[in-house]
């Protein structure tokens, strides 16, 4: 999931950090180069955030795991430099200072709140995104509106009327829709639930819960597509699984299956392919392994399945082929090589492992 969902995540947290250090950017550079007359506080707030969210991309790209503490300094970043600080300060400015008016002074910052909530939508559960629209519109919509509503002569002009309307109306409308986020959620998380099911059950055999002969396949493909990987097969069988069925009935026999794909499963590695074949075949891709590494890994399942007795079915056996991946095979040649290998292994007196004669 990590290639798919968290990636994704990753990769938009990434952009929307870009985003963040462009417009810091860009707000520094017409502050200080373009605007005849700025505030001081223009003028320190924009580069502080620009180094801010530099720092927090960086950090983001080095230590991709960081991702919840980046974006949770991000948004408090944006919370008290782009909207907190600004609006109480104006306020300030506004209240105790005869000449200066709330409409002027205020940097445009409405869409800030707005912006700290649809930010949370993405990255933050419907709950935490409930507390923080509460506590923005709080901390930083009431205020204003407030002022507003007790200076009629600014609320009526058009940066006031802007003003009421965006925080105000349509924060409010932005927050409703929280619920839809969470069914959203929720929906997604059940999409992917049966997406991941869907793929176990394409994947695996339904009763050892091994790879199956398809994926097998595809894996043995990529590795004779790739010959100077040093990959090796073994192809091995249950020895007189018939008789276990005709003795002591299919469940026995399916509880031999399973004890033996259990087995062999805690033997090899995790990124080996074992895999169910057919019947009381199974099928072991291996990569990064020479002669004699998977001679001793065969030798290895054979002791595992053979070490201990399957109730019902008493001692149970399996006999092996092994073989390992030419430069100038394909799948046929190299699947007819370990069947022959494992063939003599039944003729020989099973229970045994028998190489490919040409690794001799």
């Amino acid at each position: 999931m990590l290639h798919t969902d968290e990636t994704f995540i990753r990769r938009t947290a990434l952009a929307t950090l870009a985003i963040a250090v462009m417009s810091a950017g860009s707000a520094t550079l017409i502050h200080h180069y373009l605007e005849p007359d700025p505030y001081l506080m223009d003028l320190v707030l924009p580069p502080l955030m620009f180094l801010v969210f530099s720092f927090l991309w960086c950090w983001l790209y080095l230590r991709p795991e960081s991702l919840q503490k980046v974006m949770r300094v991000s948004l408090i970043t944006i919370f008290l430099g782009g909207a907190a600080f600004p609006v109480w300060t104006s306020l300030g400015q506004a209240i105790y200072l005869p000449d200066v008016t709330l409409v002027d002074r205020l940097p445009p910052m409405s869409s800030f709140p707005m912006a700290i909530i649809v930010i949370m939508f993405i990255f933050a559960t419907p709950q935490t995104v409930i507390t923080t629209a509460v506590v923005v519109w709080l901390v930083v919509s009431l205020p204003v509106l407030v002022y507003l509503i007790a200076h009629p002569t600014e609320l009526w002009s058009p940066r006031g009327m802007e003003m009421a309307v965006t925080l105000g109306p349509i924060t409010g409308v932005v927050s409703t829709l929280v619920p839809f986020h969470r069914v959203l959620q929720q929906r997604l998380t059940s999409l992917q639930d049966e997406r991941a099911l869907m793929q176990i059950l394409s994947e695996r055999d339904s009763l050892t819960q091994l790879y199956n002969r398809r994926v097998a396949e595809e894996f043995l493909s990529t590795c004779v597509a790739d010959a100077a990987s040093n990959s090796g097969v073994i192809l091995f069988d249950i020895d007189h699984f018939k008789r276990i069925n005709d003795t002591y009935g299919h469940q026995a026999g399916d509880i031999v299956l399973v004890a033996v794909a259990m087995r062999c499963s805690q033997v090899l590695r995790k990124t080996d392919c074992l895999a169910r074949w057919g019947g009381e075949e199974f099928f072991v891709v291996l990569q990064h392994v020479g002669a004699e590494a998977i001679e001793r890994i065969a030798e290895e399942l054979r002791l595992a399945i053979a070490s201990e007795e399957i109730e019902p079915a008493g001692s149970v056996t399996a006999s092996f082929g092994v073989s390992l991946i030419k430069s100038n095979d394909t799948i046929g040649s190299l699947l007819q090589r370990v069947d022959k290998a494992m063939y003599a292994a039944k003729t020989s007196g099973r229970n045994r492992v028998m190489t490919d004669k040409s690794l001799s």
